[in-house]
């Protein structure tokens, strides 16, 4: 007989006690223990059931009554067989590649900074095309029934870093923006209040606890539609306002 390794030994002994089989393993090696023959494959049997006969052909663990036997059920004196159902399969997992609500809102961040550093690299209809798209993503990720009026209370916190936190403080809504997006659009609006901070764990902490209540989008809002601070004298005109900040 080939020799066999001890993995191969322990294999099988498979069941065996490891005491035992570390002692069977030496007798083995000083050529005084024969390995075990294996056992022929357990046979087939049919079992009369009533009215029917049950074959069972056991599974690859040569035992029967476990969860891989292959039954067979026929009535008795027919030559009908009639096999057991296949069994159920666990269901495949869905192929889902829609991104979650913060995939879409880094989507949204990310062809907004694309259309705004590299905008001669689309021609018109492909801008219109990318400024749908983010719509779309805008529409999917705003929290339901949210809506802004041109006299809602905003309030904005500057950090040390070029992240801001944009907060519509009438609609208790917060925003991710940053100071280029507020250079762009709002950098000499009024009716908004300021707030320079040196710490940036104030912002996070904002973030935070606005994200808890579900009033939190990780993206700027669409100018005019998300947020409407007035962006012109004719628009603070149009409010009642006079420059600088109430």
């Amino acid at each position: 007989m080939t020799e066999v390794t001890y993995n191969q030994f322990r294999s099988i002994h498979k069941g065996t006690p490891q005491k035992k089989i570390s002692k069977l393993w030496k007798k083995y090696k000083d050529g005084k223990y024969q390995l075990p023959q294996a056992s022929p494959p357990a046979p087939e049997i049919t079992v009369p059931v009533g009215v029917v006969e049950v074959n069972i052909k056991p599974g690859e663990d040569s035992s029967y009554g476990t969860g891989d036997d292959e039954v067979t059920i026929r009535k008795l004196g027919s030559s009908d067989a009639v096999k057991s159902p296949p069994k159920a399969e666990a269901p495949e997992p869905v192929d889902d590649d829609s991104p979650s609500p913060l995939g879409k809102c880094n989507e949204y961040e990310r062809y907004r900074k694309e259309l705004r550093r590299f905008p001669y690299k689309y021609n018109e209809e492909e801008t219109k095309k990318i400024q749908a798209r983010m719509k779309q993503f805008a529409d999917e990720t705003r929290p339901e029934g949210y809506f802004c009026e041109p006299t809602d209370s905003w309030k904005i916190w500057f950090g040390p870093t070029r992240d801001c936190l944009l907060i519509n403080t009438t609609r208790q809504l917060a925003f991710k923006v940053d100071r280029d997006w507020w250079k762009d659009n709002y950098q000499t609006t009024i009716y908004v209040d300021r707030e320079l901070l040196n710490d940036p764990t104030h912002i996070e902490t904002e973030k935070m606890r606005y994200a808890r209540k579900g009033k939190y989008l990780p993206r700027t809002p669409i100018v005019g539609l998300e947020c409407k601070l007035p962006q012109t004298v004719k628009d603070i005109k149009m409010r009642g306002g006079f420059a600088g900040d109430r």
